[in-house]
């Protein structure tokens, strides 16, 4: 199946090929076990620094922001990980909602999880997770 990243995000700001990889082998990915195309409008993606200094974050606006230098530090299934966590926290539109301490980390990674990611091996490579000030 070929993935088009317009069907997916609203706005599109990613420029090198292995972001745009890495991103479509996530989706296809989350494709078995949600029709991405037809129930999801992620938001806004972009390739860029993120303002926490991680590889990747949602902002309060909804934009999801990944740094592809960062990413490409990781093993491949641990940087798969890090986007479908990444996209989990779009899904879950938790940028809507007031934040409530590591609940939304842990609702990110049991989604990410249902989806098929390896969650534990980014845990154990990245660490538990925290709450950002």
């Amino acid at each position: 199946m070929k993935i088009n990243l317009a069907w997916v995000f609203d706005y599109v700001l990613i420029e090198t090929v292995f972001l745009k990889k890495l991103v479509k082998d996530v989706l296809l990915k989350i494709n078995q076990s949600l029709d991405i195309y037809n129930d999801v409008s992620l938001g806004p993606i972009h390739e860029c620094l993120t303002f926490s200094g991680e590889a990747g974050e949602v902002t309060e606006d909804g934009i999801i922001q990944l740094d592809s230098k960062k990413l490409k530090q990781y093993d491949y299934d641990v940087a798969m990980a890090i986007v479908a966590h990444e996209l989990a926290h779009a899904y879950l539109k938790h940028y809507k909602r007031a934040p409530t301490g590591l609940e939304y980390e842990i609702e990110a990674d049991e989604l990410s999880t249902q989806w098929g990611f390896n969650i534990a091996k980014f845990r154990n490579v990245c660490g538990q997770p925290t709450v950002q000030p």
